[in-house]
């Protein structure tokens, strides 16, 4: 991360908790991860109450199997306490999402420490990674040097004082472009099962943000890299973001970092 900015949370309120930055002049931006979060996700809403759910019935069936067969009837209040112990406190999709994001979390960092020692960086020790992050990563450079990547900047803090957000880039790189054409991107690491469309407001922010700042080397593509994290995963997923495309995205971005500047007025957020 940036020497040039220091990340923190901020309490939203019923266990929510946002990212923010504060800059060395104090400056204090919303991160763009935070504002996209704005956008409403129904899909996961749903995939979270069914695995949940899922969640609650296999423990409730495995409390029956284990209560010994003739013993005394279980308490209303006993069954639901020990119930409860059962499932944990932590929530049954934060769990899958939590295991999906060490792979995606192992990979990702790997790639970092094999980028830092290229650009000169001191990257410490070699990150421990498990198979399926070992997968992606290899993945990644079969992908690499097709293309001939070669990192410029590495997780860096952008910000817009334009635009008042800020956040961190994964990779600013000099590679080829959709044409073979040699081109200069802002690339996003991605561990999903897909490339959802809040990647690409996330992408448009971040080349606004280095092109605001002065460090953005002529016209710059966006790119969207989806790394595998299991066998039944694609090998790879690569969506390419135009300049032209970029102007959209990042309009949409806005928007939606008015209706979060919005809410956060009326929660007395700010």
């Amino acid at each position: 991360m940036s020497a040039t900015a220091k990340q923190g949370t901020k309490d939203q309120g019923y266990g929510r908790f946002s990212r923010t930055y504060t800059l060395p002049d104090g400056a204090v931006y919303d991160s763009v991860t935070s504002i996209l979060g704005i956008i409403a996700k129904p899909a996961l809403i749903n995939w979270a109450a069914n695995t949940e759910r899922d969640l609650c019935l296999e423990a409730s069936a495995q409390l029956y199997q284990d209560f010994p067969v003739g013993a005394q009837k279980m308490e209303s209040a006993a069954y639901k306490e020990t119930l409860l112990r059962r499932i944990g406190d932590k929530k049954a999709h934060q769990k899958l999402l939590d295991k999906a994001g060490n792979i995606g979390k192992e990979a990702h960092a790997l790639i970092e420490w094999n980028m830092r020692k290229e650009l000169g960086q001191l990257p410490g020790l070699q990150p421990a990674v498990g198979p399926e992050a070992a997968r992606a990563f290899s993945k990644f450079q079969e992908w690499r040097q097709g293309v001939e990547l070669r990192p410029l900047r590495i997780e860096e803090v952008v910000y817009s004082r334009e635009q008042e957000y800020a956040g961190t880039l994964d990779l600013y790189a000099a590679l080829k472009g959709p044409d073979d054409a040699l081109v200069h991107a802002v690339i996003d690491w991605k561990t999903g099962k897909a490339i959802y469309d809040e990647a690409l407001l996330q992408n448009a922010a971040y080349i606004w943000a280095l092109r605001e700042m002065g460090h953005a080397v002529g016209e710059t593509w966006g790119l969207i890299v989806r790394l595998p994290k299991v066998k039944t995963d694609p090998d790879f997923e690569v969506r390419w973001i135009s300049p032209d495309e970029q102007v959209t995205h990042f309009q949409a971005f806005t928007a939606a970092k008015a209706l979060w500047d919005w809410q956060q007025k009326l929660e007395g957020g700010k």
